[in-house]
Formats: structure tokens, sequence, C-alpha cells
């Protein structure tokens, strides 16, 4: 009976640390595999104590806990860089605002563009309606 069970401890411990080594190999399609035996057929690279356990937390260390004030200056950091950013946009959005209601006064006077060659031309009524619309659409958007 003894016997008996010191064969299938010492069984048991032989499974538990051949099942600590692993192994990675990639075949002959390009997959990548993990075992705990290697193939014959492939070359394979041991990952023994390259990786680091997953549930690996031992009880009896001591724990570190997160430093609590290092996470209150991460937060004012980071509400810093939210209101300054918060801030930018709607700087752009003053700006983009203030530049559709001075394109809108001036598409309101007599309206004439310049073109590549440097010669007047005019836009007809109808275009001019068709801008003043598109300009009234953004300061309703960035005028609010």
């Amino acid at each position: 009976m003894h016997r008996a069970l010191l064969l299938l401890a010492g069984a048991a411990l032989a499974i538990s640390a051949d099942a600590q080594e692993l192994y990675r190999w990639v075949d002959a399609d390009g997959k990548v595999h993990f075992g705990d035996r290697p193939p014959a057929e492939a070359n394979a690279e041991s990952l023994d104590g390259r990786l680091k356990p997953v549930n690996g937390a031992d009880p009896t260390l001591r724990q570190d806990f997160p430093d609590t004030a290092r996470a209150q200056d991460i937060e004012r950091e980071y509400a810093a860089r939210k209101e300054s950013q918060q801030s930018r946009n709607l700087r752009q959005q003053q700006i983009a605002c203030h530049e559709a209601r001075r394109q809108l006064q001036i598409l309101q006077g007599r309206v004439y563009f310049v073109n590549e060659d440097g010669k007047e031309s005019t836009i007809s009524e109808r275009q001019r309606q068709q801008e003043a619309q598109k300009l009234e659409a953004r300061i309703r958007q960035y005028c609010g």
C-alpha cells in the first residue's frame, strides 16, 4: 500500500515538473503552437524561465497597495489636460464662429472674387444666397 502511494506521489511530481516546461514552435503552415513537449518534426524553442506566472500571488508576501497620493496626482493631471483641451476646443469654436460671421457680413455687401489670373469675377444672386445659407449654418453650429 505504501509502495503504491509512493509511486503515485512520484508520478505526480514528475508530471508537475514536466508541466512547468513550455515549448513554442511554428508548423509548416506558419501557425504558432505551444506545448509541454516539443514535437519531433519541428524545431521547438524552450520558454522555460521566460514567462511569469499568471496567478502567482503569494499570500505570504507583502502586497504593495496603490499609492493613493500618486493616484490623486494622476487624476489631477488628467483633469488639467482635459480642461486645457476643452479650453482649446472652445477657443477654436469661437474663432470659427467669428470667421463665419465676418464672411457672412462680407457676403451681404457687394461681392466679387478675384480669380487666379487676377481678374475680378462676380457671383450670381443665387450663388450668393447659397453661400449665405452655408455660412448661417456654420454660425449656428459654432456660435450656438
